[in-house]
């Protein structure tokens, strides 16, 4: 029925708009911010051509814009196995949707996908770096941010990556400090705790020890009793 609706609409627009393709409508319903009309272009222009590329990416756009992330991913999903071309950019795009919706392992999964796409493609690097910020993922954000800063050298965000990574340094320094006087409290305890089993052992072996001699001179006793029994 969705689908119906959206070639009926298009059928609308086309008699409106002359010999223009769906796709080119829905183009220029875009640009004069259109957003709801353009979107039904684009899905109609699907319709007849599910490997256009361009379609998708509007389309992922368009609810981007919205913020109805959940049906940008779910269109650029379907761009990333059927479009023809620009799967760099489907997939990077698809990203930043993930990671708006906040599912930043899934993110930065899929920035690795447009990088594998496209060598030498800096920006999924830098955004893969903020997923990884995110998940508390400190030395490959760092590896991620130099990285993209070796691919554009002259970006205008390097100070604010280079203060990031700095900053990510030395919470690393701080954890592993952290880390250091935790072990240390853990090993100094277990000597303290060995300090006193071992104290209770020995405590416990003087007690033994001191029964058996009395045990060993009870017997002398009785055996000095029987030797004088034995002179009378």
């Amino acid at each position: 029925m969705k689908k119906n609706l959206l070639i009926l609409t298009a059928f609308i627009f086309i008699g409106r708009l002359g010999a223009e393709s769906l796709f080119e409508q829905g183009e220029d319903l875009l640009l004069n911010n259109q957003l709801t009309e353009a979107a039904m272009m684009f899905e109609a222009s699907l319709e007849e051509d599910d490997s256009n590329a361009d379609a998708y990416l509007y389309l992922g756009y368009i609810y981007e814009v919205k913020q109805d992330y959940e049906s940008a991913i779910g269109v650029l999903s379907r761009g990333a196995e059927k479009a023809s071309g620009k799967k760099e950019q489907i997939y990077f795009n698809l990203g930043n949707n993930y990671f708006k919706a906040e599912d930043f392992d899934t993110a930065a999964m899929i920035y690795s996908k447009a990088m594998q796409s496209r060598s030498g493609y800096a920006e999924p690097y830098l955004n893969r770096a903020n997923c990884r910020v995110r998940t508390s993922e400190y030395s490959l954000a760092i590896r991620d941010y130099n990285l993209f800063l070796n691919m554009k050298p002259d970006d205008p965000q390097r100070p604010q990556i280079e203060k990031m990574i700095s900053m990510l340094e030395l919470t690393l320094v701080e954890e592993e400090n952290r880390r250091k006087d935790e072990e240390q409290r853990r090993l100094a305890e277990e000597a303290r705790q060995k300090a006193l089993l071992d104290s209770v052992l020995n405590s416990l072996s003087n007690a033994g020890s001191d029964t058996t001699n009395l045990s060993a001179e009870s017997e002398n006793i009785e055996d000095i009793e029987i030797e004088l029994d034995i002179e009378d």
